[in-house]
């Protein structure tokens, strides 16, 4: 089978423990990625996705601005390594067992060489797997769902509950006509902080935000039927992380994610 560092990304972006939160957020802007490993003398000390800046930027009560804060008080130092000659699959397996998103490929002296994570496992899947599995052999059958006018409150306590991501909003006849991601409630963070102040007493009820107000409308869907390499290919080029799944009636039936791609590499023969 391929190596992990065959798929693996070479140009890892870096940043040092003493450089500023506000240039790891500045570089996961004009990368558009989700994560920026800290090195030190060239090798990995520490890793920072965009869950570790939005939880400590949450707990953090200073007045200190992001360019007062340094990588190594928002980093997480529990690293996930291996080495370059890893095959996929075993990758997959450990990615599964640790519960992580991402692997750190180094070499003997412990230099980083590569950062490999679901997305390239699924492009590997996408690529090398056609004809292997089905949608319906992988997606998760007990879908969290909402309706339209559940509060933002209830999404929130879901995603918590589940330990997940993400949540399906359905229409009366079972159709999915939305999606709302940990980071659209990222975004509107601050309206969900309660307001203590008499001023605030008499605001209409209809101030609550709702799913239909951040949800992603009309997401992408795909049949339980169709190949799952195609779902594969379509959450690595759409860059997305699930995709609701339908059966022949359009009504939804269970969800399939980056997760399960990546169980499905670990599975193959």
């Amino acid at each position: 089978m391929t190596s992990i560092y065959d798929i693996a990304s070479k140009s890892v972006v870096t940043v040092n423990p003493y450089d500023s939160l506000a240039l790891v957020r500045e570089l996961m802007i004009k990368h558009s990625i989700g994560r920026v490993v800290v090195v030190d003398g060239g090798r990995p000390v520490g890793i920072i996705t965009k869950k570790d800046v939005v939880r400590f930027l949450a707990a953090d009560d200073s007045d200190r601005s992001l360019i007062e804060i340094p990588a190594s008080e928002v980093m997480s130092v529990g690293l996930i390594t291996v080495k370059p000659d890893v095959d996929v699959k075993d990758a997959s397996k450990l990615m599964l067992k640790r519960g992580v998103s991402s692997l750190l490929v180094v070499g003997e002296g412990g230099g980083l060489m590569g950062i490999a994570t679901k997305t390239d496992v699924c492009r590997y899947y996408g690529e090398m797997c056609r004809g292997l599995f089905k949608v319906r052999d992988f997606m998760s059958r007990d879908v969290i769902y909402v309706k339209p006018l559940h509060s933002m409150f209830r999404i929130m306590n879901l995603m918590v509950k589940h330990n997940i991501s993400r949540v399906v909003v359905v229409d009366e006849e079972f159709r999915p006509i939305g999606i709302v991601t940990s980071t659209d409630l990222t975004f509107y963070m601050s309206s969900l902080k309660p307001v203590k102040h008499a001023a605030f007493e008499s605001l209409p009820s209809s101030i609550i935000m709702t799913a239909e107000d951040v949800m992603t409308k009309n997401p992408l869907t795909i049949g339980e039927d169709e190949d799952l390499s195609e779902a594969s290919r379509v959450m690595v080029d759409r860059r997305i992380s699930g995709l609701p799944v339908t059966g022949v009636d359009g009504r939804l039936t269970g969800i399939v994610t980056k997760t399960d791609i990546v169980k499905a590499t670990a599975s193959i023969k």
